[in-house]
């Protein structure tokens, strides 16, 4: 009889600072595929749930795909839909079986209005139907913020590797065929699991610290009896008593190595924290930067008002900047105001129009004030494309209606919905050739790079104090345990 594993996946990033709840509707938005919509829709997306699938399927083992849900990043995920999506696995499990094994795509950073650790909750309560031995492995996001809890309950996890995140597919897979190892009785995971008490900025993993760490954590992997090791930079805005940078160590039944592999790891991140910090420019400096430098295509990387980590992404302060500098023949991307679109629209293409743009979800300080503006529309479209580069390439977006409106020189795309426009095929899609562009604005924290990278001569990353900061002293953190770098010191 052929072994028989549940998959699934439930992702989402949270930021406690944002107040509004993550309700299913902003799951709808992104995706909420329930039965047998799953199989269809991810054999075309290069994500976990079909390196996954690809697996199994090469070693003969069945899958009963449940559930896959994620949304964009934003306020605490409401409980009413988390319970519903942990009902959707709890009863497929208890109604389905038999089953051999549980293997869910996570993301670690979600919280839900009434709970810390959303995904310790959930992989407790399937532990109470399938029982202490069957084997319950999951995946989790670079961003994990790994707690106590998942790391009781789950018999192996897999992180992602890179950041940008271009190895989910590889991670699924890896995930999978441990899985299959363990069914056959060809490995017996143990995990160990560490705290780093440190707060990690968005460094991307070919950068300094992480490229060095990254380059010790392969060594690792290819000890003898080693199954899988990974870093987590951990999510600093969600604001948990566990929240930080963690390792996680999975060897085949030596817990002692398990144990001295997150030792070492995690001695070396905290000997290496002085340089967790990144070398941001203020607005006016990266402006006139990318204004005088001879080289084009300049990006400029607005990680503070970062839809990928919750922000509203209708920031204006650096759009305000650039029309102060008098900034020509640059691509901005984006701003999520649906009345702006609603008059573009109205207006026409090749009209102008008057518009109060942006700055009217989280004003003032963090994203800036309305700016009323003039330009001339260039583009309405139904703001829909498909990730072609190396992240998440398939990934269907929808952005809502988008118009693309020149104000004095800087094509802004504006938009009814939040999404990252780390692909640049957010300004192709729209009529904007990149690479012919000046200066070309993303709000992204390091995602952008696997696209953007190898078309831009360089990038300024923006120092702006939006909900995505990375200068933490622009929050007031009330739960995470102390001390933790760099709040306390401890240079």
């Amino acid at each position: 009889m052929k072994m028989r594993v549940l998959i699934g996946e439930l992702k989402h990033e949270t930021n406690s600072f944002i107040e509004r709840k993550t309700d299913r509707r902003s799951f709808e938005e992104y995706h909420l595929k329930l039965g047998d919509e799953v199989v269809p829709y991810f054999e075309g997306v290069e994500t976990e749930l079909k390196g996954m699938m690809t697996a199994f399927s090469e070693d003969g083992i069945d899958f009963l795909p449940v559930i896959g849900a994620e949304a964009m990043p934003g306020g605490p995920v409401a409980r009413e839909f988390f319970d519903f999506a942990k009902g959707v696995l709890l009863e497929a499990l208890r109604n389905e079986a038999p089953f051999d094994g549980v293997l869910l795509a996570l993301h670690g950073a979600m919280v839900v209005e009434d709970s810390f650790d959303a995904e310790g909750e959930l992989l407790s309560a399937i532990r109470e139907v399938v029982g202490a031995d069957m084997p319950v492995m999951i995946t989790l996001d670079l961003h994990a913020n790994v707690t106590s809890e998942m790391q009781r309950c789950a018999t192996a996890t897999v992180g992602y590797d890179t950041y940008p995140h271009v190895d989910m597919y590889l991670r699924g897979y890896e995930a999978a065929k441990i899985m299959g190892r363990t069914l056959r009785g060809e490995i017996r995971p143990v995990m160990r699991h560490r705290r780093v008490p440190l707060l990690s900025p968005t460094i991307p993993t070919s950068k300094r610290p992480y490229a060095g760490i990254m380059d010790g954590v392969r060594e690792m992997e290819q000890l003898p009896g080693v199954v899988s090791v990974s870093v987590m930079h951990g999510f600093p805005w969600s604001d948990i008593p566990e929240v930080g940078v963690s390792v996680v160590a999975v060897t085949d039944g030596n817990e002692a190595l398990a144990e001295s592999l997150v030792e070492e790891l995690s001695g070396r991140i905290w000997s290496e924290r002085a340089f967790f910090r990144k070398d941001l420019l203020p607005p006016d400096e990266a402006v006139r930067r990318a204004l005088e430098s001879p080289l084009s295509p300049v990006v400029l990387a607005d990680t503070s008002d970062n839809p990928g980590g919750g922000a509203p992404t209708d920031g204006t302060q650096l759009l305000a900047e650039m029309l102060r500098q008098q900034v020509q023949d640059a691509a901005f991307a984006l701003i999520v105001d649906p009345e702006s679109v609603d008059a573009a629209i109205g207006a026409g293409v090749g009209q102008r129009v008057r518009l109060r743009l942006g700055g009217k979800t989280a004003p003032g300080k963090h994203h800036g004030v309305p700016l009323d503006v003039e330009g001339r529309v260039l583009t309405i479209a139904d703001g829909r494309y498909v990730i072609q580069g190396p992240m998440c390439t398939g990934l269907p977006i929808e952005m809502g209606r988008t118009v693309v409106v020149d104000i004095d020189g800087v094509e802004v795309v504006i938009t009814e919905r939040r999404t990252q426009p780390w692909d640049a095929e957010v300004f192709r899609r729209l009529g904007i050739e990149p690479g012919n562009r000046k200066i070309l604005v993303v709000k992204s924290a390091a995602h952008f790079r696997a696209s953007f990278e190898p078309i831009a001569k360089e990038i300024f990353e923006v120092d702006l104090p939006g909900l995505v900061s990375n200068n933490f002293i622009n929050f007031q953190f009330k739960n995470i345990l102390r001390p933790v770098f760099p709040l306390d010191g401890q240079d």
